[in-house]
């Protein structure tokens, strides 16, 4: 999961990659600050483990539709129609569902805070 946070000084949304599923075990891994340098300006940035945000990963969705489309030219060359009927609606639900539980794994992230105690 992607999870991001505004720089300080250029207002640039930044992002970093981890593990952690949500901000218990993110504050586990990482202490109560996040501490990562701004790619776009180069300043190091220190945010609080309740100012980062997570996304779902739109690439998922393009990538699944890349597949998919690949798989009915295939599938349209080598099975009867009713067959592609049937698994051009399969593979097509594929990437929706994997992106929607990508969204719901985002929403999650974001409702939850810590305290900083």
């Amino acid at each position: 999961m992607k999870l991001y946070y505004y720089c300080s000084s250029c207002q640039k949304e930044n992002n970093f990659t981890t593990t952690a599923t949500n901000r218990f075990e993110l504050q586990k891994e990482r202490g109560n600050f996040i501490n990562e340098r701004c790619k776009k300006c180069g300043t190091v940035v220190k945010r609080r483990i309740n100012r980062v945000h997570a996304k779902p990963n739109k690439w998922l969705l393009v990538l699944g539709m890349l597949l998919g489309f690949v798989c009915t030219v295939f599938f349209i060359l080598f099975v009867p129609l009713l067959g592609v009927i049937v698994i051009n609606s399969a593979i097509f639900s594929v990437p929706f569902i994997i992106w929607r539980q990508q969204d719901k794994k985002a929403s999650a992230f974001n409702k939850v805070m810590v305290s900083d105690g």
